[in-house]
């Protein structure tokens, strides 16, 4: 008789074994990407992966220099399905300019993690460029549109990489992300409109298309939805304000679809 337990105890527990390592694929967890990577404090960003629907909180870092040094403010998530997680960018308040002598600037990248209700990280962490450190000189204006398909508040979005929108800037690249596959893309440049902004679909137009202002392109959104546009600014921009904002159309439709907008002052 102790054998035939012994026995039906060890079947149970390979059972369990087996059935959890038939779970475990399931509920592997990781975070991919920052929709956009970029904002200011109450911008909406999105994180993307897998098995992110126990995320309760995430976790902005960011280096904001002098004797404060960092600071990891947590925040509640608007709300959170198993493949993305939205959230407000949080205010740090303490920002000093970067460069600062002795390095006792701020760094503008930053970390964003997703936490469970227990404080644990799930997946891993994630870079963002915290506009709050450019802030009156940079700012991320309006709404993208939500991916036709798709759901969330900032789907088709903008960002900047090689530094910011300032006049010198010669290694500046725009560009488009999460637009539909083969869309074709324009970049419009020109001086910003009033809030609140007209919408545009599902999305808001910054640039004041009926004044003064220009359409670049078309780029062709790659197989991921982005499409990079190099964008050099001459030293001579210096003081010009400008408005910067993706308009893409859904290959094989009508619909016209918008990103975020980036107001700078060169």
């Amino acid at each position: 008789m102790r054998t035939s337990t012994s026995s039906w105890t060890r079947s149970v527990a390979l059972s369990a074994l087996l059935a959890a390592l038939i779970v475990a694929p399931l509920r592997a967890q990781t975070t991919e990407r920052l929709v956009p990577e970029v904002g200011e404090p109450g911008d909406i960003i999105a994180i993307e992966g897998t098995g992110l629907a126990d995320t309760t909180h995430v976790m902005f870092m960011g280096i904001v220099g002098g004797f404060v040094g960092s600071m990891t403010p947590v925040v509640p998530v608007i709300s959170a399905t198993p493949t993305r997680v939205e959230v407000k960018v949080p205010a740090f308040g303490s920002f000093l300019p970067p460069h600062l002598p002795g390095g006792q600037g701020g760094q503008p990248i930053g970390l964003v993690t997703a936490l469970d209700a227990a404080g644990h990280p799930i997946g891993g962490q994630l870079q963002f460029y915290y506009l709050e450190i450019t802030f009156g000189d940079v700012q991320t204006l309006g709404q993208g549109s939500a991916l036709p398909g798709g759901s969330g508040t900032l789907s088709i979005s903008f960002e900047p990489h090689g530094g910011a929108p300032k006049a010198g800037n010669l290694a500046l690249q725009l560009e488009l992300e999460n637009a539909p596959a083969g869309a074709q893309a324009f970049l419009a440049a020109g001086l910003p409109l009033a809030p609140p902004f007209p919408m545009v679909g599902t999305g808001q137009l910054v640039v004041d298309l009926a004044s003064t202002s220009l359409l670049i392109g078309p780029f062709m959104a790659d197989g991921t939805g982005t499409a990079i546009m190099a964008a050099p600014v001459p030293a001579s921009a210096s003081g010009v304000t400008v408005a910067l904002q993706w308009f893409a159309r859904e290959p094989g439709g009508t619909k016209l679809l918008v990103s975020n907008a980036f107001v700078a002052l060169l």
